[in-house]
């Protein structure tokens, strides 16, 4: 199994439960497809907001299927793209319209605010998808009715997610207005729920100097080696508490 360089901790623990040997890579097509089954990509991406081009998706799935490797997409934040417009693996520009070896993972925790009810689904090569139903039932992981519901209710409205995506956008541009002006730079986020922040320093005098103020970040280095000079600043908190952190950065 292979993951992003940077990315969140939850591919490398789903490698640990099921004892899979795992690496992480920088640009998949140079990884060594010797005795690899699984690739997760994760466009836009967390930590870091980064959003990999349609050239970058095609030359990741060409290398994959020339090496038989699964390309399992994680796009949760799919919909929340600010710089740039993500676009799914099994887009046909990307795809060409054959989505075999292909898997996208999505979730309503971003788009829809429904973190705590743990809805998401999977949607890609129906060979794969399959065998996953097969286990599934077999392991007893069925989603509660209830929470099957609020997925339909929620999947079928695109007012509450146009009106989340507005609010997102004005903390998104508050607090990068008020880290650039305390000596920060921003680096990718065009697009999810962070931004990826430096100032070239390690990432926990950061958290340290932030935390002083009142303002908590999430240290890179829990993404990551590449990520010790980085934090993760996320705008999910309320309007009034990302505006007190705005007034902070400012004081």
């Amino acid at each position: 199994m292979a993951y992003p360089r940077l990315a969140y901790p939850t591919y490398e623990v789903g490698a640990r439960l099921v004892r899979a040997e795992h690496v992480v890579y920088e640009n998949p097509w140079e990884l060594d497809p010797e005795g690899l089954k699984l690739l997760w990509l994760n466009s836009p991406s967390n930590p870091t907001g980064r959003v990999l081009s349609v050239a970058e998706l095609r030359r990741t799935v060409a290398w994959a299927r020339e090496h038989g490797v699964l390309v399992v997409s994680d796009e949760c934040y799919l919909e929340l793209g600010w710089d740039t417009e993500p676009v799914s693996v099994l887009h046909p520009d990307v795809s060409d319209g054959d989505c075999t070896g292909l898997v996208a993972v999505h979730s309503l925790s971003k788009r829809s605010n429904l973190a705590g009810y743990r809805s998401a689904f999977l949607v890609g090569d129906p060979e794969v998808l399959g065998e996953l139903l097969a286990v599934r039932k077999h392991s007893g992981l069925i989603v509660p009715a209830p929470v099957q519901a609020a997925t339909v209710a929620a999947l079928g409205d695109n007012a509450h997610v146009a009106e989340q995506r507005s609010r997102y956008a004005a903390r998104r541009e508050a607090l990068r207005g008020a880290l650039e002006a305390y000596g920060f730079r921003i680096e990718h986020s065009q697009a999810s729920l962070y931004l990826w922040a430096t100032r070239d320093e390690p990432c926990w005098d950061t958290v340290a100097d932030l935390a002083a103020k009142g303002v908590l970040v999430a240290p890179g280095e829990f993404y990551g080696e590449a990520g010790k000079s980085f934090v993760r600043v996320a705008f999910t908190a309320t309007d009034e508490r990302v505006a007190a952190a705005v007034r902070r950065l400012a004081g």
